[in-house]
């Protein structure tokens, strides 16, 4: 149904919704503003913007949406491509002015491309929403990398959201890590289909990585913060 292409297109035509509503099995639901999608560099969240600004060379952003942090790199003179499978967002992304782009999905999408750094922004290190896919993004990442090459990335601990008024952490039953969710987006009436998603904190995400990698904390603030992933020297 592509709720954010639909809602990015017409937002470019006038004619948008506000909201992106978002149905969660697993947390409170909530509603993502559609101007919200192209927001500039300086309306980013601080994590957002220092992960931005620790690229370099050849910059890969998966999951780019309408391209706001790629158009911010091109602008920079930083050869920056946009990664997505929603056709809505791609096409809202070209008639924003965005050079390169690329229609497909991460995990099965081919090339013999090499990048510099590759972007997760949103969260995007949680796509696919479990460990197995966790370790699927790492793997693929490093493979289009060049020597030298990172991952960045931001994410949110979202404990906070189960947390007690006595400060404990209730977590539900059902959930093997209380970082998975599971998510259903939906624009003027119309819903997507359920998706899994996964928020990281920073003691999973060192959990999860082997020795041969170094992850690094950039910035925090709040329950959000972003990091840098790279190979062991």
């Amino acid at each position: 149904m592509d709720a954010f292409g639909r809602a990015a297109l017409d937002f470019l035509k006038g004619i948008s919704d506000e909201f992106i509503y978002v149905e969660s099995e697993t947390m409170e639901d909530d509603i993502i503003p559609v101007k919200h999608l192209f927001r500039t560099f300086k309306e980013m969240p601080k994590c957002e913007q220092i992960a931005l600004d620790s690229a370099k060379g050849r910059v890969l952003d998966v999951g780019g949406g309408v391209g706001s942090h790629c158009l911010y790199l091109q602008e920079r003179g930083i050869n920056a491509t946009l990664l997505d499978y929603s056709p809505g967002l791609c096409k809202a992304s070209a008639e924003r002015g965005l050079k390169s782009i690329i229609e497909e999905d991460f995990f099965s999408w081919e090339t013999n491309e090499k990048y510099d750094s590759i972007l997760f922004m949103m969260n995007g290190i949680g796509i696919g929403g479990d460990i197995n896919s966790f370790h699927r993004v790492i793997e693929k990442s490093f493979m289009i990398l060049n020597d030298g090459g990172q991952i960045l990335f931001d994410s949110t601990d979202i404990s906070f959201c189960y947390e007690q008024e006595d400060g404990s952490i209730l977590l539900p039953m059902n959930l093997e890590y209380i970082g998975f969710v599971k998510f259903r987006l939906k624009y003027k009436n119309k819903s997507d289909d359920w998706f899994n998603w996964a928020y990281y904190d920073p003691e999973k995400i060192r959990d999860m990585l082997s020795e041969k990698y170094d992850f690094e904390i950039l910035h925090r603030e709040g329950h959000a913060y972003c990091g840098r992933i790279v190979l062991k020297k």
